[in-house]
């Protein structure tokens, strides 16, 4: 969990106070089978958004954020359908890992979530997919294929990470 705080008396352009938070479960069952919850969200509080910089603003969609959906786009649009990201992201994700062979698992998994302005969002958008796992000696290399399921242009996406589980 993270909390930051910005103010103008410290040379900031706006005043706010923004939170994340973060957390996951892994647990096996038996040794040839894994899941993983995840959980992550976060908050801002400002009565000037507009100046607050798209680097402290919320954007879900990713690797690391619901696959099925490219990165960081997820979020709040204008009128011409530009991203201008949110004052709150939720995101939750359900992966079950079956043991293949040697150092390789396969992978099935639900993401949803969403980027938003009011207190809690209008839709969540939610991806699902397969994917493989190699445990590398330098650390887990994630390999997925992700569909989707709110996305008008129906489309499949590829995901590969390298490292620790989310």
């Amino acid at each position: 969990m993270t909390l930051e705080w910005s103010d103008p008396a410290w040379g900031s352009d706006a005043r706010f106070v923004r939170t994340t938070f973060d957390s996951q479960w892994v647990r096996m069952l038996g040794s040839e089978n894994r899941f993983v919850g995840r959980i992550g969200g976060g908050a801002m509080a400002t009565n000037t958004f507009d100046k607050i910089p798209p680097s402290l603003r919320f954007f879900a969609g990713g690797d690391q954020s619901i696959r099925g959906y490219s990165y960081e786009s997820l979020s709040p649009e204008n009128e011409d359908g530009e991203l201008l990201g949110g004052q709150h992201m939720l995101t939750s994700s359900i992966e079950y890992q079956r043991h293949l062979t040697g150092n390789f698992w396969s992978a099935t998994f639900v993401d949803t979530g969403n980027a938003f302005d009011e207190w809690w969002p209008d839709e969540l958008k939610t991806g699902a997919g397969v994917g493989v796992r190699w445990i590398s000696p330098v650390g887990p290399i994630r390999f997925d294929i992700a569909h989707p399921f709110d996305d008008e242009e129906d489309s499949w996406r590829l995901h590969f990470s390298i490292g620790p589980e989310f």
